[in-house]
């Protein structure tokens, strides 16, 4: 009440914070006197190069489901003062590289070269300059889509790459992880089931995940099974709706390669068999779970790497073992030849 009461027309509201803060008041923003101006201020890295300069969408979560309460609302403008990155710590970082992250399988291009150049040369050890030349080549790739579609309806929905799963486990009760983290993580049950649904290959897998191992991304998974919690936020995922409903499927929007984004309709959004999701999460918080044992996903992946080349070597020793033995039974006889000591003796 005291908000409506020293608001006007001409109020500005100008939130000063993270992606929270920003979609909160311009949320506020948009509905007092049917929209009034907002000024954008973040001091994030993730706000400031994913959502507050270019973004309309202002929504908050509701329920336990993710910005289902919302409206469209054009900032005035967004002033971004890179600075407050040196107050961040890791995990606000991570978020940020995590959804540029996104941008490099989605684009490729420059977008994969700055995911190349970072995260998988130096980890989330940046310099200013690096993280500045992020912010820009971040707000560029929002502006390329939102320029021709504003309001994320179509051909943006692509930002939303990674997010199904990924907002499903934000969600989950028990579940710490930070946004970008989060959608790194969605984007390795996303490649499984591209993998799975023939969509995308071994190697483009392999390739494609390298981007989320090379981020590292942390989360804290509780020891009770979460499958059925999060399949249930999947099903009541944002981008229903769009597609009509089919019984028992699921709308993911799917990556054939770095760089090449599955097309099977105008919003890019396929139908995914809804056994094939449940297993494509029971997937990643299994991986999930054993990456965080052993220290990271990188780590985990370098002792699974060197189990499986012991696996290999100790196969490849059993068939050389077996065709040796192979090998000195051609040339043995059949049947034993037994000397008696007496034919020996009338030998010697």
């Amino acid at each position: 009440m005291r908000v409506c009461v020293l608001c006007r027309r001409k109020t500005v509201v100008m939130p000063v914070g993270g992606g929270i803060v920003a979609n909160t008041y311009g949320l506020a923003a948009g509905l007092l006197f049917r929209g009034i101006r907002l000024v954008q201020c973040p001091t994030s890295f993730l706000n400031a190069h994913d959502a507050a300069a270019s973004s309309q969408k202002q929504a908050i979560n509701h329920t336990g489901y993710k910005n289902i309460v919302g409206l469209y609302h054009v900032p005035t403008m967004a002033l971004i003062d890179t600075s407050f990155y040196e107050t961040l710590g890791v995990t606000e970082l991570k978020a940020g590289l995590g959804e540029l992250t996104k941008n490099a399988a989605l684009f490729g291009g420059q977008h994969y070269e700055l995911i190349k150049k970072t995260t998988m040369t130096k980890g989330v050890a940046l310099s200013g300059d690096d993280l500045v030349e992020a912010t820009y080549i971040g707000l560029g790739a929002k502006d390329m889509l939102l320029a021709i579609d504003p309001k994320e309806k179509h051909l943006a929905l692509l930002f939303e790459y990674g997010h199904t799963v990924g907002h499903a486990l934000e969600l989950t009760q028990g579940v710490r992880t930070s946004h970008g983290e989060g959608v790194t993580i969605g984007m390795l049950a996303a490649s499984y089931i591209s993998n799975k649904m023939g969509i995308m290959g071994d190697a483009d897998r392999e390739a494609h995940d390298a981007l989320v191992l090379a981020l590292d991304p942390q989360i804290e998974i509780p020891k009770r099974d979460i499958t059925e919690e999060v399949l249930d936020k999947v099903m009541h995922d944002n981008k229903r709706g769009y597609l009509p409903e089919r019984e028992g499927f699921c709308p993911f929007i799917l990556n054939q390669r770095i760089g090449e984004m599955h097309a099977p309709n105008k919003f890019y959004l396929e139908y995914v068999p809804v056994p094939l999701v449940r297993e494509a999460i029971i997937y990643v918080v299994d991986r999930m779970r054993r990456a965080m044992a052993a220290g990271g996903l990188a780590k985990a992946a370098e002792s699974e790497s060197a189990m499986s080349r012991a696996s290999t070597q100790e196969k490849e020793l059993d068939l050389v073992i077996g065709k040796t033995a192979a090998h000195v039974n051609a040339f043995r006889p059949a049947q034993p030849i037994h000397l008696a000591a007496s034919n020996l003796a009338k030998a010697a």
